[in-house]
């Protein structure tokens, strides 16, 4: 089998997408890459990111590739689970401090860095509209988040979410007082949840 059979087959078997990573991994000159994109074969997503041109192209799976540390929050997060009728317009993401990242990118994006004991509180995977999976942070832990004072989100976003949550199947009450004790959000997450509930 050549290496271009190999990318194609590996493209196949995820969802139209491979990284210059992943061939160097599977011992495939970035010659290969670089020749199959000149050529119309491949479409760069972003650098280092490569996805098939049939494939739908998927923006929020492309910065999980290239910001691989980031984890998707607020907003983006309520997105993701289906928790507000609106796409993004800036996607947010939550960094390790004191994690570095390139600022060289060409996407709407929102980075936050937190310390790192409440980066990792809540982090699980879920898939975006193009069916990759991602790392988000639980529905829980999210609705802490866009309550903090700190940027937080807008009146309308945080009703609907709320709202959403008390009629979700698996929803986790005793967790999310959890979080909220930790996130210092626990009198407001009380007051909704006493109101809808």
């Amino acid at each position: 089998m050549s290496q271009q059979d190999e990318i194609i087959k590996y493209l196949n078997k995820n969802g139209g997408q491979i990284t210059s990573k992943t061939t160097n991994s599977m011992g495939i000159s970035s010659r290969v890459l670089r020749n199959m994109y000149a050529h119309g074969q491949l479409e760069r997503l972003a650098p280092g990111v490569y996805i098939d041109p049939l494939e739908f192209g998927d923006d929020i799976a492309a910065l999980q590739y290239r910001l691989s540390k980031g984890v998707f929050f607020k907003d983006t997060a309520l997105f993701l689970y289906g928790m507000i009728d609106r796409t993004p317009s800036t996607y947010e993401m939550n960094f390790p401090l004191p994690y570095a990242y390139s600022t060289k990118t060409n996407a709407p994006i929102k980075i936050y860095r937190q310390k790192k004991e409440l980066y990792e509180i809540g982090i699980t995977t879920t898939k975006t509209p193009g069916r990759h999976p991602v790392k988000v942070y639980n529905i829980e832990r999210t609705l802490c988040d866009i309550l903090r004072a700190r940027d937080r989100s807008d009146a309308e976003t945080i009703k609907q979410a709320m709202n959403s949550y008390v009629h979700r199947k698996g929803k986790n009450l005793h967790k999310l007082m959890e979080y909220a004790r930790i996130f210092k959000v626990e009198e407001e997450i009380r007051t909704y949840m006493e109101v809808l509930l």
